[in-house]
């Protein structure tokens, strides 16, 4: 009887343990979307190669692979299609009037004593971490030649606790984060007349 009774206490932990994660707001948001500001009569080529990679307490960084870093790329492609301003957007080495290369790094920082406990107390001690993504880009034209960099960060604070799994549906999505940094690279990018 006992047993079920610890048994049926672990098990409501886990399930009601949750996290919420939402945005720092530091990156000012594009007021214009797509942008439009001199527009070029003639839309260029662009290669985009985006590298994902991933810290930890501001360690060395590695290389991401798997879902994350596709999605990375994916988004970062995405964000420069979506915006207007070029004839196509290749992810794969093909001749092009403009290359951009990409460095998409996530920091994450947290205390590993915290994560500790609070995965002993079934996350009823809460802890927290802290991502925070920057979008390093350079802008090369057709014959290699640096044109410029834009450099953008966000920060995403998350919360671990048991009783937030309320919050579960209400978490910022990391791909939105991507998102909002490739279209103020780009905003910025048009302003300083990279494009």
């Amino acid at each position: 009887m006992i047993g079920s009774i610890k048994h049926c206490v672990v098990l409501a932990a886990v399930l009601l343990s949750g996290c919420v994660t939402y945005s720092q707001n530091e990156l000012p948001p594009v007021q214009t979307w797509p942008p439009t500001a001199n527009a070029p009569q003639q839309k260029p080529k662009v290669f985009v190669r985006t590298t994902v990679m991933n810290q930890v307490n501001g360690g060395p960084a590695n290389t991401a692979a798997g879902a994350a870093a596709a999605v990375g790329e994916a988004t970062v492609a995405e964000g420069f299609r979506e915006s207007g301003r070029f004839a196509w957007v290749s992810t794969d080495k093909a001749e092009a009037d403009l290359y951009v290369e990409a460095t998409l790094y996530n920091n994450e920082q947290f205390s590993m004593a915290s994560a500790i406990i609070t995965g002993v107390t079934f996350f009823i001690i809460p802890s927290t971490a802290k991502n925070t993504f920057t979008l390093e880009t350079v802008f090369k034209d057709k014959d290699g030649k640096e044109l410029g960099r834009v450099r953008k960060s966000e920060s995403l604070r998350t919360w671990m606790q048991l009783l937030l799994i309320v919050a579960v549906p209400f978490r910022q999505d990391t791909q939105e984060v991507v998102q909002a940094l490739t279209r103020s690279t780009l905003d910025e990018a048009v302003q300083r007349r990279l494009l």
